[in-house]
């Protein structure tokens, strides 16, 4: 094990506490996958698609790649003060998707109630040992592995795609402004990442939305990068019912699609430099769906119309004037009649 590794772990074992454990488990109810079939794919990307989601998916295009129980649904999340943001939908993870509601090793831990990476290693929850993914690797200087990717094609009717999420991870808040790397999610639409950070470009990470650190206590909201974004679950805080040390709030992203053809969407979560601490995406159930586009007419008719707009601007103009020149001539309400 190298010094950097060495020290990474050490910050994140830092002061583990001897609170008291419960032995009720947290309130959000997550299904693993029981595989990585297409079929499980397809029933992901159901159970994103709104009511009326306006596009139509292409038959056999669902796939997902990575470790069946590092990803699947979940239920009865919450928005209040203590949820986790989203009420229920799709999960990707780095490590075993159970985390998000509770640790096998402390059980009951919800909400966090320990010091340690009881997420990643070190947990009796299923080892993740899926690899990475050289698209991801675009995201982060290091290397990636342990990637949960969900992608799929449509045609929309429609010119935005909309999607609904949140991001957690157990790098809040020790990697926060470390140096060290954080993991990394994204959703590319035709291979261009669009999970950005509201109103920037930049990738939204540990790293680019919290309240400052590091630390393993609570965010000091001193240093931090859209602080406003951010909800802090710190250890021994109870804030939120998960076991994750933090989380963003609900984030929509509004995506440019090509109107009337296939598109495709890759979405996904990878670990980076290390596999000890591990993050969640989540994705809002009936939040994905395509707004319709405004008609637009042909060039010839757009020709046609101006045409017409300035013919018409050019007679009432004339007709302004002669009007102008009979009202001078002709005494008021004077009529003639045949």
């Amino acid at each position: 094990m190298d010094f950097t590794f060495m020290r990474l772990t050490a910050i994140r074992l830092l002061a583990i506490s001897g609170v008291g454990l419960s032995t009720a488990y947290g309130a959000v109810i997550v299904t693993p996958l029981s595989n990585t079939s297409p079929a499980s794919a397809a029933a992901l990307v159901n159970s994103l698609l709104s009511s009326t989601p306006n596009l139509s998916i292409v038959a056999g295009s669902a796939l997902y790649s990575g470790q069946a129980t590092a990803s699947g649904t979940f239920a009865n999340g919450g928005t209040g003060p203590t949820g986790v943001g989203l009420d229920s939908g799709v999960l990707l993870t780095t490590g075993d998707a159970r985390f998000l509601s509770s640790s096998a090793l402390f059980a009951g831990d919800d909400p966090n109630k320990d010091g340690g990476f009881t997420a990643g290693v070190g947990n009796s929850l299923t080892p993740n040992n899926a690899p990475g993914n050289a698209r991801f690797n675009s995201l982060t200087p290091e290397s990636t592995f342990n990637a949960s990717i969900l992608t799929f094609s449509f045609v929309p009717q429609g010119s935005t795609l909309t999607l609904q999420l949140v991001f957690a991870s157990e790098d809040y808040n020790d990697l926060v402004n470390s140096g060290f790397p954080t993991d990394v999610f994204g959703v590319f639409l035709n291979g261009v990442n669009y999970a950005w950070v509201p109103g920037t470009l930049t990738p939204i990470s540990a790293s680019s939305i919290n309240c400052g650190g590091p630390t393993n206590l609570p965010a000091p909201n001193v240093g931090g990068q859209n602080c406003g974004l951010y909800r802090d679950n710190a250890p021994f805080s109870g804030s939120i019912s998960s076991e994750i040390d933090g989380f963003t709030v609900p984030i929509s992203l509004s995506i440019p699609v090509n109107f009337g053809v296939p598109n495709t969407i890759t979405i996904g979560i990878a670990d980076t430099f290390d596999s000890a601490g591990d993050s969640a995406l989540l994705l809002a159930g009936g939040s994905l769906s395509v707004r319709e586009s405004a008609a637009v007419p042909e060039p010839s008719t757009v020709a046609l119309m101006l045409v017409g707009i300035l013919g018409m601007a050019h007679f009432t103009r004339r007709r302004g004037k002669g009007a102008s020149r009979s009202n001078m001539r002709l005494p008021p309400a004077s009529v003639s009649a045949t």
